[in-house]
């Protein structure tokens, strides 16, 4: 299990999200220029039974199970990898431009199917409150 706090908080249209707190190894991150542990990337939508329930300024625990997580990450990597090399491929006979341009195209795609299914099939997380959590001696 993977664990992060967070906070709620309300976005721009009114709605209260779960904003996580960006830990230190978000510092360290290969990937710190792109992200930057932006508020934005750090932003997880609630859902309106979720948003009943939850308190804007409550302390929450987030809990990613190791397999979810391994499901986007190869969602998100493999799959724009596959479509790249198998586009790639098909115009491999029309010549290089067209081998790099199938590349492309297949990337392109392969980014594009990744965040449609992504986004149609979210991370399953659980929210912990703080003052819920019982603690072990």
């Amino acid at each position: 299990m993977i664990r992060t706090e967070g906070e709620i908080v309300r976005d721009q249209q009114g709605q209260l999200v779960m904003q996580a707190t960006c830990q230190d190894s978000c510092k360290s991150c290969g990937v710190n220029k792109v992200c930057g542990g932006s508020k934005r990337s750090l932003l997880l939508n609630l859902s309106s039974q979720q948003q009943k329930v939850y308190q804007e300024g409550q302390q929450l625990h987030v809990d990613v199970a190791e397999e979810e997580l391994l499901r986007l990450t190869l969602l998100a990597y493999i799959l724009p990898c596959l479509l790249l090399v198998v586009f790639a491929l098909l115009a491999s006979p029309l010549g290089d431009l067209a081998t790099a341009l199938g590349g492309i195209v297949g990337l392109s795609l392969g980014v594009l199917l990744s965040s449609w299914r992504a986004r149609r099939h979210p991370p399953q997380v659980q929210l912990i409150p703080l003052n819920m959590e019982q603690t072990h001696d």
